[in-house]
């Protein structure tokens, strides 16, 4: 609770009052320019963050399509209402790609790309493997294919979803660091409604699931391409001896006084760091590290144990055994879950990353019980099916999934990224970064593994 404390935002503080106002209102129109700069890299970045986004989304439905089931499953009845892909194969083609995120994200692995090549060129590999796992996918013609593909988009993932909120914070002035974080969540849902659209219109079209599936490679080269004219971290910068550049870098993003007073910061912590010696794993394990280390993972597992993922990537499973119009069910869900994540930009100064998670909490227990209480009432199960013993108690579960989702949305889905990208020292941040986004993907994986045989 401490550590959480004192990641806070002061509620009488100006920034807590309203910090993009506050901030636009006494500064000069060159640091407006600045501040809108350092917005649009952010936003840019977050690009990766959509790429996730994409790839959660469409994989729902698409497992659900006939025409999948008849070109990668390879089942007899596949035209049939009721076929199905069995639980254990759906239920991997999902949670495989969060594998290959747990691979990337291992330290060891993202450590070489955040600290040896640095976050900007991590971005654009990231943005290259995402597309070649995409193009394997839409070309599979097997379920083991299907597999590869999804593995390889994984690994883009795990080196992207590490990167991105690192990055925007280390670009992003202090007062406005929140927001501009929360916008890796926001683009991540927005990827998911894209995707869930994407899927309504292409679906019904023969070869539609293979489209649906490589629409994703023109953000990606638009990425990779884009990333040729961002800055460097400046703080990746400092840690590789080029004081100069990332002067330069901070100069065009900051006013002269504060691009100066903001590297001295940088190079203080970082000769902390060096005066303390080489990074070693027994550091992570030690002293106040290890305490913010157990805070991280235990927020990013907690966030995908909520389970959140079981709707974004198998609602349309759900909603269909609801008796319910699946497909519309589930884009008007992941519309919902774009439009809730907006107000957490200016939630998160406002009320601090402490209060959205208690509240976020308290919204999601709510609607959670009332499932609980209504599906064991009215909705018992027999031979694996669902029997609805009564449309009103449907309407509730759906109405109690939307408000499970929404508080989901403004308060876990962006709090925990935030946190993590900013608590740990800049001598270990890139490894502990690593971890915690691997306890992420290891919530991912075990409930996107585990829901289709519940």
């Amino acid at each position: 609770q401490g550590i959480l404390r004192r990641a806070s935002v002061p509620r009488g503080s100006l920034v807590s009052r309203s910090p993009f106002a506050a901030s636009f209102q006494a500064m000069s129109r060159m640091a407006r320019a600045q501040h809108v700069q350092v917005a649009c890299i952010c936003i840019f970045s977050a690009i990766g963050s959509f790429l996730f986004g994409l790839d959660m989304g469409y994989i729902g439905p698409i497992i659900e399509d006939s025409k999948f089931k008849r070109d990668v499953a390879y089942l007899v009845d596949w035209d049939e209402p009721g076929s199905e892909i069995d639980s254990a194969t759906s239920g991997f083609i999902v949670s495989v790609f969060a594998l290959g995120c747990m691979f990337s994200a291992f330290p060891l692995v993202s450590g070489f790309f955040l600290d040896t090549l640095g976050r900007k060129v991590s971005l654009m590999i990231g943005s290259l493997i995402f597309m070649v796992g995409s193009i394997v996918q839409a070309a599979s013609s097997s379920v083991a294919v299907m597999l590869v593909g999804r593995f390889i988009s994984g690994c883009s993932i795990g080196v992207l979803s590490t990167v991105v909120p690192l990055y925007q914070s280390e670009l992003a002035p202090p007062h406005l660091r929140g927001g501009l974080t929360s916008l890796h969540q926001v683009m991540v849902v927005f990827g998911v409604a894209i995707a869930s659209f994407a899927d309504a219109l292409l679906l019904p079209l023969d070869d539609g699931w293979r489209l649906a599936i490589l629409i994703p490679v023109v953000p990606g080269l638009v990425l990779f391409v884009g990333m040729f004219f961002l800055p460097r971290s400046p703080r990746w910068l400092v840690q590789r001896g080029r004081q100069d550049e990332a002067l330069r870098v901070l100069q065009s993003i900051r006013d002269g006084e504060g691009a100066r007073s903001e590297l001295q910061e940088i190079i203080l912590d970082q000769e902390h760091g060096k005066a303390s010696g080489e990074m070693r794993w027994g550091d992570l394990l030690s002293g106040r590290v290890v305490r913010l280390l157990a805070v991280g993972i235990v927020l990013q597992l907690l966030q995908q144990v909520t389970g959140i993922n079981m709707f974004v990537s198998f609602g349309p499973r759900i909603f269909q055994s609801l008796d319910l119009d699946a497909s519309f069910l589930q884009t008007l869900l992941t519309a919902a879950l774009f439009v809730a994540t907006l107000p957490a930009l200016y939630f998160i100064e406002r009320f601090g990353r402490k209060s959205l998670l208690l509240c976020g909490a308290v919204g999601m227990l709510l609607p959670n019980i009332v499932m609980a209480v209504v599906g064991m009432i009215y909705m018992p199960q027999e031979n694996g099916k669902i029997e609805v013993l009564s449309n009103t108690a449907g309407s509730a579960i759906v109405a109690c999934v939307f408000f499970f989702a929404i508080s989901f949305a403004y308060s876990w889905g962006p709090a925990t990224w935030v946190y993590c990208a900013e608590i740990f020292p800049l001598k270990v941040r890139g490894y502990c970064v690593g971890l915690t986004t691997m306890a992420e993907w290891t919530g991912v994986f075990i409930v996107n593994q585990l829901t289709p045989t519940m």
